[in-house]
């Protein structure tokens, strides 16, 4: 006998290509008790569906499993059991994401607290070289008030060094 036909559905089962009426051709092909050997292992799958249509839950089913669930919650109540304890055992598997956190902030801050110390050092030096600025006067009487305090610095350096070495000549003699 020539089975191309029931092959071909197979086929296209297998590809999700088949309609309703050949998905039932296929089921009822495969109810038979003389399946060919070379298609008997496709039977169990076809005989399984229609044998799942047919297991449904009977009326009673309802009806049995809230008798279950009473017989749970009266034999509960009757023991009295209370709830046991927990003993989890903490190791430092437990606690070593919060390390990992910790190591982070720990790092944060450390690269905070230096970036904060040179950037006040920063403004220390630049405080310290910074001059006071009038905003009526001039750019060029700023810069010829540090020309003269320049030259003043250089004048109280050379008269200081005269005197001492004055001082030093006087002592010496």
């Amino acid at each position: 006998m020539d089975y191309k036909y029931i092959e071909q559905l197979l086929e296209n089962y297998f590809a999700c290509t088949t309609t309703l009426q050949e998905e039932q051709i296929l089921r009822s092909f495969f109810s038979q008790e003389d399946v060919p050997g070379h298609l008997v292992q496709y039977a169990e799958l076809f005989q399984y569906a229609t044998a799942a249509k047919e297991d449904t839950l009977g009326e009673d089913f309802d009806q049995r499993m809230m008798a279950r669930i009473e017989a749970t919650e009266e034999k509960a109540t009757m023991t009295e059991e209370k709830p046991k304890a927990r003993i989890v055992k903490m190791t430092t598997r437990h606690f070593a994401p919060f390390f990992k956190a910790a190591a982070v902030v720990a790092m944060a801050l450390t690269i905070g607290r230096a970036a904060e110390h040179a950037i006040g050092e920063q403004e220390a030096e630049e405080k310290n070289n910074m001059v006071a600025v009038d905003p009526y006067i001039k750019t060029s009487d700023v810069q010829q008030a540090i020309r003269v305090k320049d030259v003043s610095q250089a004048e109280t350096k050379a008269t200081n060094d005269s005197i001492i070495s004055r001082t030093t000549k006087d002592e010496i003699q």
